[in-house]
Order: C-alpha cells, then sequence, then structure tokens
C-alpha cells in the first residue's frame, strides 16, 4: 500500500415522519466538527455531474465524476464505466449499495481493461463507500441502519435487498466491523480507501468515539508503515 486512510461521506436525504431536516443537518454539523476538531479526516465527498467525454453519445458518456480533494474518480456504474475509466488511468469509487461481489467483478473488468489499453495502474488508489453503525449490540447497529436507509431505498428502487447491502456495509460490534471492512478490502486487493458514513448511528458520543478509534488505526498504520 501506498497510503491508507479513510474520508466521509453524507446521502442528501431525510425521512418523512422520522427525522426533521434540521436535525439531520444537525447531525451532519456535528460530524464535521469532530473531524475539524478530533480527526485528521481530510476527505468529505462531493458529487458533480461532468463527464470525461464532452460528447454525450453512448460509448463515452460516464457516471459523475466525484471529488475528493485534488483527485477525481469515476464512480463505478457499469463495466462500461469502469472500461473507460480504465482507459484514461482513472480511479473508481466503489457504491454502498452494491454487493460485495459486484465491486469484484467491476474491479476486475477494470483491471482487464487497463491490461488491454497498456495502462500503468499499479499506483492507482481507488475509494469504497461503506456504511459504519457500531452498537455492543449487533442486532441494534443493523436496526439503526436498516431504519436510516429504508425510505432512501424504497424512493431509489434498488435493486439490492436491504439486507444484503447491511451485509455489504458494516454493522456490529467495533472488533466485527473493523474485520469485516478489513475482508472487503483485502477482496478488492488491497487496492481501495475507503469513503464512510456513520450518520445511522443515533448515539452521538458513540459516533465520535468511533470515528476517533478509527483515525487512530489510520495513524498507527501510517506510524508502522513509514507513511506520510
Amino acid at each position: 500500500m501506498t497510503k491508507w486512510n479513510y474520508g466521509v461521506f453524507f446521502l442528501n436525504f431525510y425521512h418523512v415522519g422520522q427525522q426533521e431536516p434540521s436535525l439531520t443537518m444537525g447531525n451532519a454539523l456535528e460530524t464535521l466538527r469532530i473531524i475539524d476538531e478530533d480527526t485528521s479526516i481530510y476527505d468529505v465527498v462531493a458529487f458533480s455531474d461532468h463527464h470525461i467525454d464532452k460528447s454525450y453519445n453512448d460509448e463515452t458518456k460516464l457516471a459523475p465524476f466525484v471529488s475528493l480533494g485534488k483527485q477525481i474518480h469515476v464512480l463505478a456504474t457499469s463495466p462500461e464505466t469502469v472500461v473507460k475509466a480504465a482507459k484514461y488511468g482513472m480511479p473508481l469509487l466503489f457504491k454502498w449499495d452494491d454487493s460485495q461481489q459486484k465491486r469484484i467483478e467491476l474491479l476486475n473488468h477494470y483491471q482487464a481493461a487497463a491490461a488491454k489499453f497498456n495502462v500503468d495502474i499499479a499506483g492507482v488508489r481507488h475509494r469504497l463507500m461503506l456504511f459504519v453503525n457500531v452498537n455492543d449490540n449487533p442486532t441494534q447497529a443493523k436496526a439503526e441502519l436498516s431504519i436510516y436507509l429504508e425510505d432512501y431505498l424504497s424512493y431509489t428502487q434498488a435493486e439490492t435487498s436491504i439486507d444484503e447491502i447491511i451485509n455489504s456495509n458494516a454493522a456490529g460490534n467495533f472488533d466485527t466491523c473493523l474485520h469485516h471492512v478489513a475482508e472487503m478490502a483485502q477482496g478488492l486487493n488491497n487496492k481501495v480507501d475507503f469513503l464512510f458514513c456513520f450518520e445511522s448511528m443515533k448515539d452521538q458520543e458513540n459516533k465520535k468515539s468511533l470515528m476517533i478509534n478509527f483515525d487512530k488505526r489510520v495513524i498507527n498504520y501510517r506510524k508502522e508503515h513509514n507513511l506520510n
């Protein structure tokens, strides 16, 4: 690995009858305060609707770019998208609502395309968006994540079931979540860094503790491997 780091992302929605927009915004602002005061996190996702090619025909039109600081990632939405991204040597952003198997298949398409186009991707680091909900009671962690996502998934008519999505993210106690995150990274050949979303966690103090603990793991990893 050239580095190991994580950032955060937010979903821009709220539950009708469950959370007022002001409360949702308050939770997000609290997350940003924690980031600023208590961690070394520096990445917060921002979506745009630009495309790699200006000609919007079926061959060249791509999924949205995602800007992370000075880096641009391409949202991994289909084999066609990742093949085009590989041709340009651009990193991918894997979706939180895809199964792990689909992510692996998309990465395989990307790597095969890079080889075909003779593009050097040795230094390319992708990102994986994951929801994280840590609770000593794993059932509670999964329930909170399920409640948080159910309205959004109903609105977007997701093809994947909510149980499959939860299993493709990280909900449970701290060690279980950390182990699950590591397994997903290994399944993607350790070519990914992370964007986590903690907003499904109801306990704000627990969320703060979790973010700081993840941050410590990142800092320790950097020290152990002499990374900047």
